[in-house]
């Protein structure tokens, strides 16, 4: 046996067999969330999917409890097989990416032809209490809606730090409605109990906000909630609110390809899937993101630049990396409008994005930070009357103009600060949001922010109040978990 990875919630091992088989031990760290279910959903996933004909590793065994000869939670399953896209994406030739683009379109156009009857998570129903289990499929009865159900939601959010000990709701939801409330109820309930007065963190702290009221992002919430019932459209069965099943965090790492064919062998790390309506489901994997900052409206297949040759050797390498992006990103669009109509029709509502903001703001936990929420809430109630099936129906939150302008001003500087917090994450190896980095790049990005943290110390000096700022609010400071 020897380790394979340490990812941000499990250790992976490889076993090999006296006969030579290989196969994965994956074990999630004592700390993970949520215990039980995870490991129980992603079993059942995994073997559901594969059902479908879905290329992902085959279940061999697993305990989605602690009391096991393992004395740990762990999925026993197969190697993928195929060649990691993220060790072969810099030699993948034209046609490749194309075909690659072409494969997981057509696997994906599967994914969103399930007919799921609600929100949640899946499971075996053995693993799941009667009464927290929904059906699998919205009508037709299968040997698959024998074994298989719908249950609480495996998001690690909805179970983060002391939320496990607080009695939410955790679905299965059989309403979008009712789903899109609970989201924000659960941080409602968190902060009624733990939240306190915070200040943003620094560059934040900078624009004189000070240390910001729980109370003001309660009623947030609120506002919030009476938005939900106009969200999405009122019919159940319309395409936007059907329950829909996606890879929840799809990267070149977790991509396999054949090395024979370059389609797509193996699709890895299931753990915290969630179905959810499709509207909230719609978008671009991450390894088919567009690489350019703007959408371009019209279709136009990407090309080197011309003076390739004329570049310097660094330059002709970051100029062929945004292509094969560009291309990936090219090919995965034009797919979907030929063969997912469901996903392309999602993929081009105007009030797509607006929408998914709005809902990911209500989820996120309170840290000082009541300006994303308001500005979702402000945005959504300028754009109400294109949301569907309002007619004749008052916005039910108003701001007046004098808090409008007020708060633009007060946005505008909140944003030029998180564009400078973007800049230095890129900085310290394209550190994410939540402060994680690759493994391979630890100590890179230790020095990194050492290096940045003493740079924008020296830009401070003089100002006693940007001084005092930097010192109080570190972004990327040690510090107690706030859970």
């Amino acid at each position: 046996m020897r380790r394979l990875a340490e990812g941000g919630f499990n250790r992976v091992f490889i076993l090999v067999l006296q006969d030579g088989f290989e196969l994965i031990a994956k074990i999630p760290y004592h700390i993970s969330r949520p215990e039980y279910y995870a490991t129980a959903s992603e079993a059942a996933t995994l073997t559901f999917l594969r059902l479908q004909g879905l290329p992902v590793p085959e279940v061999y065994s697993y305990s989605a409890t602690a009391e096991s000869p393992v004395g740990a939670e762990y999925i026993l399953m197969e190697r993928a097989p195929g060649i990691c896209l993220a060790s072969r994406w810099l030699d993948l030739q034209d046609l490749e990416i194309r075909r690659l683009a072409h494969s997981f379109v057509e696997l994906e156009k599967r994914l969103f032809q399930i007919p799921f009857s609600a929100t949640g998570s899946l499971y075996f129903k053995k693993d799941i209490p009667y009464g927290l289990q929904a059906p699998l499929y919205r009508e037709e009865r299968t040997a698959e809606a024998d074994r298989f159900c719908i249950g609480p939601i495996a998001d690690y959010m909805f179970w983060y730090g002391k939320r496990t000990g607080l009695k939410l709701n955790r679905g299965p939801w059989k309403s979008h409605v009712e789903y899109l409330q609970s989201i924000a109820q659960k941080e409602m309930d968190w902060t009624l109990r733990y939240g306190k007065p915070m200040e943003p963190d620094f560059p934040h702290n900078t624009l004189g906000l000070g240390f910001q009221r729980p109370e003001d992002y309660l009623k947030l919430l609120k506002c919030y909630q009476l938005l939900t019932p106009h969200l999405l459209p009122k019919d159940p069965a319309h395409p936007f609110n059907l329950p829909t099943l996606r890879h929840p965090d799809l990267t070149p790492g977790n991509i396999f390809i054949s090395p024979e064919t370059g389609r797509i062998s193996c699709l890895i790390d299931w753990q915290h899937t969630i179905i959810q309506p499709q509207l909230l489901a719609a978008g671009y994997p991450r390894a088919f993101e567009n690489p350019d900052d703007e959408l371009s409206p019209d279709l136009v297949e990407p090309k080197l630049p011309d003076d390739l040759a004329c570049l310097h050797v660094e330059e002709q390498a970051a100029a062929r990396e945004l292509y094969r992006r560009r291309l990936l990103f090219f090919g995965y669009r034009v797919l979907n409008g030929h063969f997912n109509q469901h996903h392309i029709a999602a993929l081009r509502d105007p009030l797509l994005l607006g929408r998914q903001m709005l809902v990911d703001r209500a989820g996120r936990q309170w840290e000082g930070n009541l300006i994303t929420l308001k500005g979702a809430i402000i945005r959504t109630t300028q754009f109400w009357e294109h949301l569907p099936d309002v007619e004749d129906i008052k916005c039910p939150v108003r701001f007046d103009q004098t808090e409008l302008d007020e708060f633009a001003e007060i946005e505008d500087g909140w944003l030029k600060m998180s564009v400078v917090m973007e800049q230095w994450r890129k900085r310290v190896s394209n550190m994410t949001e939540e402060g994680w980095v690759r493994n391979e790049d630890y100590e890179e990005a230790k020095k990194q922010l050492g290096e940045l943290k003493e740079e924008i110390r020296l830009q401070c000096e003089g100002d006693e109040e940007d001084i005092q700022a930097f010192r109080t609010g570190w972004p990327f400071r040690d510090r107690e978990e706030v859970d």
